[in-house]
């Protein structure tokens, strides 16, 4: 017995001294099998999304829709709108011709429009399919794009006709001697033989004016294509040859989509409509990736895209060591707690390899960080910011309207101008981003976020300042203020306003929210807010909503006073496209684009200038909307831009992020990422050498034993 406890002390010490160095010197991490599979984890959205140019929508097709498909030029991460940086892709060369520089009626020159784009394309290109590219095929598309938007057969969408098509009186002031689209006024449009039946496009004009083919190409594809522009085209040019942003316009197979060519794509693969199979193949394109499958229900979630080994640019990509992923692998996972669990402990156990950390689909960051075998890249631009629309809608006509009893109106619900200061300066926006981002997060210092172009942060901006705050509220409502069961004024304490909310409020706001956790993080800080200068909102779940969006599609973005929503806007965008959506007076087309109803003439004046001028002028212009908007009008507080970045695996190095030609959360084609294996290193006991701590142990134990055997003898 007594050897017995000699032996089991003798165990138990060595054992104490060996396993803590067992996990450091554990298998070393190989090369992957062959076939190479990178496995990249993705959000599951309700719905897939549309992949289709002409009806593209944000949703996570967006990770199969770079790899599948491409354009005429790429531009680089963080693009500034230098169309001489702009990277060739299916074409190789293109060329500018500009619209004379020519006084308008408003007494300033037109300059910088684009009149028309020569293009020379890539020869010896082929689809998934095995169709050539060529002039046809790119005509083809341009064309497909025009149809479908201004649903010129009635086999259309128009939901994005605005894109597309403009209002020719929207530019009567800065028509010019050699531009000038009047004629269109009060007529039906025509495009590609193809007369415009719906009202919607009664007066307006095709952006594009037609495609003409220079130079068919031969046996190996390419040619040259002329694209003649009926608008001004400054903007329209990097729209087209770079990607919209909105829709990114990518080239699509003419001989695999020849039926769709005057109708739109629907999902890709979860539409009943379109179902993903033998029948019907999306995503058809040109690019390094096969689209294979995407699933959404059932008991295996995912999608699967296939190395395209006819790949044009494959031996180029190659030779320089890129391009060695045979199979990409498409792993979904929910925004909720245990989505967010599931996919850290996947990239803890190498399940995936790769995936996003951003506003509403985060890591735990502290988890992940720590973790020696994954690399964390932050992105220098912080994610799309937050921001809550102030709805302004009764200071427009809207109102007026409604009140007059004309059918087909709405009922409107709007903030007056001074409430929505009021609130602007009463939200506490250090603390909501502290606790909703744990401080990893950068305030809003512009109307067009923190990291783009014209971004001006010496306008002064909306902060926490209830002085400010209360006297709009003083000013708003005098006579609810000063009424005896409230009697507040200037004087009045913090617990005295907010007594007031809780009992009495001077008003109580329609505000919506979601369940996502940033927004449940917002809705106590705008509680906080509006009881700070006694008003109050419905906290009840009428108000409180899986997702506020469809609320809003619903008819209710006309009555929903407060609501919060990303701010689209992306750094490498020039502006104008978003700005116009947002800000500009949209007229009876697109009368849901301006989100917050703020219809101000000089801010539409100025809108319009911007398309219509240099780079120097340009930022006067933006500058003088972000006086208005900021300082006066207040129709969004502009929250907070979340950082965020990307999580992989160390046996993979990733340079997408120098290569991508997206907006900032969006990955490129996924051909710059390669294997290159990793093998942890020992890691060192902190305070200690582990050199100096394994020859102290290894030391101990060769004398417990000496001494064990010593009192044996």
């Amino acid at each position: 017995m007594r050897r017995f406890r000699k032996n089991l002390a003798l165990i138990l010490i060595l054992s104490t001294l060996v396993i803590p160095f067992i996990p450091v010197i554990a298998e070393p991490k190989s090369a992957q099998d062959d076939p190479l599979v990178f496995r990249y984890g993705v959000q599951i959205t309700p719905a897939g999304g549309d992949w289709d140019p002409a009806i593209r929508r944000a949703s996570n097709a967006d990770s199969v829709r770079f790899p599948s498909l491409e354009g005429f030029v790429t531009y680089p991460a963080y693009w500034n709108g230098d169309v001489s940086t702009l990277q060739p892709c299916l074409a190789t060369d293109w060329a500018f011709e500009y619209w004379p520089v020519e006084n308008n009626s408003k007494g300033f020159f037109n300059s910088g429009g684009i009149m028309a784009t020569n293009l020379t394309l890539r020869e010896n290109v082929t689809f998934h399919d095995g169709s050539i590219w060529n002039a046809t095929v790119a005509k083809w598309n341009l064309d497909r794009i025009m149809i479908v938007s201004g649903n010129l057969t009635g086999n259309g969408n128009t939901q994005y006709l605005g894109d597309f098509w403009e209002d020719a009186t929207d530019y009567i002031p800065f028509y010019t001697e050699s531009w000038n689209m009047s004629s269109y006024i009060g007529k039906m449009p025509s495009y590609n033989g193809m007369t415009a039946t719906i009202p919607q496009l009664n007066g307006t004009f095709p952006k594009i004016k037609n495609i003409t083919i220079i130079d068919e190409g031969g046996p190996n594809g390419g040619g040259k294509i002329r694209i003649n522009y009926n608008d001004w085209a400054s903007f329209s040019v990097w729209e087209i040859l770079a990607g919209n942003p909105q829709h990114y316009i990518l080239m699509i197979s003419m001989e695999a989509y020849a039926d769709y060519w005057d109708r739109p794509i629907y999902g890709f693969g979860e539409i009943p409509g379109f179902p993903q199979d033998e029948t019907f193949k999306h995503l058809v394109g040109t690019g390094p990736y096969i689209f294979d499958h995407w699933t959404t229900t059932g008991p295996t979630t995912g999608g699967l895209m296939l190395k395209n080994e006819q790949y044009w640019n494959r031996t180029g990509h190659e030779d320089v060591g890129w391009f060695g992923i045979d199979e990409i692998q498409f792993v979904l996972f929910s925004a909720d707690a245990d989505g967010t669990a599931a996919r850290n402990l996947a990239m803890k156990t190498g399940a995936i390899d790769f995936s996003p950390d951003v506003s509403g689909f985060n890591f735990v960051y502290d988890e992940v960080i720590s973790q020696a075998d994954v690399t964390y890249y932050t992105n220098p631009i912080g994610d799309y910011p937050i921001g809550v629309i102030l709805n302004c809608i009764n200071d427009t006509y809207w109102k007026t309207e409604y009140d007059l009893g004309l059918p087909f109106r709405p009922p409107t619900n709007g903030l007056p101008r001074l409430t929505r200061k009021a609130i602007s300066y009463a939200f506490d926006y250090d603390g909501f981003m502290q606790t909703a981002y744990n401080g990893r997060a950068d305030r809003m210092n512009s109307y067009l976020g923190k990291d783009q172009l014209y971004a001006n942060p010496s306008i002064p901006i909306p902060y926490l300042n209830l002085t400010i705050a209360r006297q709009a509220i003083l000013a708003q409502y005098p006579a609810e203020c000063a009424d005896p069961s409230r009697n507040l004024d200037e004087n009045s304490t913090d617990q005295d306003w907010n007594d007031v909310a809780t009992s009495n409020p001077i008003y109580t706001v329609d505000f919506y929210w979601d369940t996502t956790s940033v927004q449940q993080v917002l809705a106590d800080y705008m509680g906080t807010a509006l009881h700070n200068i006694g008003l109050a909102y419905y906290d009840d779940a009428s108000h409180e909503l899986p997702s506020v969006w469809p609320h809003i599609l619903g008819g209710g973005a006309t009555t929903a006073q407060i609501w919060a929503s990303t701010w689209a806007i992306a750094p490498n965008d020039i502006g104008h496209a978003h700005i116009n959506a947002y800000f500009k007076y949209p007229g009876y087309l697109n009368v849901w684009y301006n989100l917050a109803f703020s219809y101000l003439d000089n801010v539409t004046d100025w809108i319009d200038q911007i398309y219509f001028s240099n780079s120097s002028t340009r930022q006067l212009l933006y500058d003088n909307i972000g006086i208005t908007l900021q300082t006066y009008q207040y129709p969004w507080m502009w929250v907070a831009h979340g950082k965020f970045g990307y999580v992989y695996r160390r046996e993979w190095e990733v340079r997408e992020f120098e290569f991508y030609h997206g907006m900032p959360t969006i990955v490129g084609d996924l051909t710059h990422i390669k294997w290159v294996g990793w093998e942890p290193s020992i890691p060192e006991i902190p305070g200690y050498s582990m050199y100096i701590t394994l020859a102290i142990s290894t030391a101990t134990i060769v004398g417990i034993i000496y001494i064990m055997m010593r009192r044996r003898k």
